[in-house]
């Protein structure tokens, strides 16, 4: 067996280097171990590519019901009746719209909850497969391969989907009780009410509010109960099975388990404490604190939950990795340089990427998906949203706020260019998802210029504020889109082959995107920085103000 070795001249081991017995490790070390798991194996962190990925796949479905919702509402021209009536204050005749408005979009908005919830449970069984899957074999090998991801998705997704079905459903079921009781008890206050009859409210507000606490704790304990359901499935439970071994995983080790439950409120207290004081300071930092959180912090602890659950077996597992110096020694100078280097080598890949002719008909398809959109978004929003925008108070011409702190310029520059970053990341990957929300993400990203362009009113002012950073950033968002569905091409040909697991093309296909993506983040910068500094300055000249 192969096993990594930590190199660096930064890296001081332990003499001599040793494996970890799991079953006899503290915590302290399996939390160590955990993080040089994740240290030596980037490709840990692909279950959280994928998360990203399928988020947007989950979008997707918003997106299609709001482009259908807003598409019928302006068909019928009942927007423009309603932006009337606001600009008048008529508001008799924006409530005689309203049920109008709420008959054509109920079947979409029942539609679109039930896919959505559907899709959300599917798209967790393969989440939590190619996760929690991959890392108990990385605990136990030391090492994990895009073969090994996909294995564990193709053996465990019906299984894990189908846990994680009921444990989500057992977990909101008494929210769900509650929030029907209370409904019920409103339905039938009004209807006395109606009849003149006015009921007492005091211990029915108090009865509502215990019931929701109730709910509320029953979902805090309930998670922590099935914390190791998921790497319980990986280990070949499922079910009301899995929810028991992680019961029994839990009483066998509560100190354990509670110090990892503190370990994670404060990880988190910690990121959401920075972005608050932040907030204060009208500093913007969420983007940052999200991909410290997502590729840093949640791959790490997932690792070590995945060990702490082996640490109750019965058996003894050995993790083939030396013990290496303490998290915080490594992790800032290993970041910093192992980042520089893998944008080196994803410029070359890029290049090669943009010059491969069988690459360009991903690049027109791109580009023509979102034109379409601007095409779209400007007819729709020409057809009322426009007039509604404008009826509610909006006045075009102004700059947004944000850029006006100076003094949080710097931070707001970066936050604005890894959200786009992890936008672009996010729809690359989610062409695996046989490519539908790479297709609809770029069409919609061009729904939403289209719309803009058409509330500005004036191309000038509108090209301003888009035109300066948009030179970088919106190439840079096409590439991801081709990168998408590029990767979708090739997972459609290893579908069709059956040879996901083990189709080299599509694993090297995987890889190249990565590095692809990582080299787009300083074009992204760039962007970000113009937009911060550059374009407001612009904007004004043109006349915003």
């Amino acid at each position: 067996m192969h096993v990594h070795q930590p190199t660096g001249p930064y890296l001081e081991f332990p003499s001599p280097p040793y494996p970890l017995s799991v079953k006899h490790a503290s915590i302290e070390n399996l939390l160590n171990i955990s993080y040089w798991l994740w240290r030596l194996n980037p490709l840990s962190m692909f279950p959280v590519i994928l998360s990203n990925a399928f988020e947007v796949l989950k979008q997707s479905i918003i997106v299609i019901a709001i482009i259908l919702g807003l598409s019928q509402l302006t068909s019928t021209g009942i927007l423009k009746d309603l932006a009337e009536s606001i600009s008048k204050f008529d508001f008799e005749r924006m409530v005689s719209l309203i049920y109008p408005i709420i008959h054509m979009l109920v079947p979409i908005l029942i539609a679109t909850i039930s896919i959505y919830y559907i899709a959300s449970i599917l798209v967790s069984g393969f989440l939590n497969s190619a996760e929690y899957g991959s890392y108990l074999r990385l605990v136990k090998q030391g090492t994990i391969s895009f073969k090994d991801v996909f294995e564990e998705t193709r053996i465990r997704w019906f299984k894990m989907s189908w846990t994680v079905f009921i444990v989500e459903t057992i977990k909101i079921m008494p929210l769900l009780i509650t929030m029907g009781v209370i409904i019920s008890e409103i339905i039938y206050l009004s209807s006395q009410i109606s009849k003149g009859i006015i009921p007492s409210m005091g211990y029915r507000f108090v009865f509502w509010l215990m019931l929701i606490i109730l709910s509320m704790i029953f979902i805090i304990v309930f998670s922590v109960l099935t914390l190791y359901a998921y790497p319980a499935v990986a280990d070949g439970y499922y079910g009301l099975n899995a929810i028991k071994k992680s019961i029994g995983t839990c009483f066998s080790m509560p100190a354990n388990t509670f110090l990892y439950c503190v370990l994670r409120v404060i990880s988190n207290a910690f990121i959401s404490g920075i972005s608050f004081v932040a907030s204060l300071l009208s500093v913007q930092v969420s983007s940052i604190l999200v991909i410290v959180l997502s590729f840093l912090i949640v791959p790490v602890f997932h690792i070590f939950k995945t060990t702490l659950f082996l640490k109750a077996k019965p058996e003894n597992t050995i993790i083939p990795l030396p013990i290496g110096p303490p998290v915080f020694k490594d992790v800032f100078p290993y970041v910093l340089k192992d980042g520089v280097n893998r944008i080196k080598k994803g410029f070359g890949e890029l290049v090669k990427f943009l010059t491969e002719p069988r690459n360009i008909i991903f690049h027109v398809i791109s580009i023509l998906l979102l034109f379409l959109g601007v095409i779209l978004g400007r007819q729709v929003s020409s057809s009322g949203i426009r007039q509604v925008i404008y009826a509610i108070g909006y006045t075009p011409g102004k700059i947004n706020p944000m850029f006006k702190n100076y003094l949080g310029l710097p931070f707001l520059a970066l936050d604005i260019s890894f959200h786009n970053w992890q936008v672009s990341l996010a729809t690359a990957f989610s062409g695996l998802a046989f490519m539908v929300p790479v297709l609809i993400t770029l069409f919609f990203n061009g729904f939403i210029l289209g719309v803009v362009e058409d509330i500005v009113q004036n191309p000038t002012m509108f090209l301003a504020a888009i035109l300066p950073h948009g030179i970088i950033e919106l190439p840079a968002f096409i590439i991801a889109g081709s990168i998408g569905l590029n990767l979708g091409f090739v997972f459609l040909n290893s579908l069709k082959k059956r040879s996901i697991s083990s189709n080299e093309l599509l694993h090297k296909s995987l890889k190249k995107a990565i590095y692809i993506i990582i080299s787009l983040i300083p074009l992204f910068i760039t962007a970000g920085i113009i937009e911060t500094f550059v374009t407001p300055l612009i904007m004004r000249i043109y006349g915003w103000y």
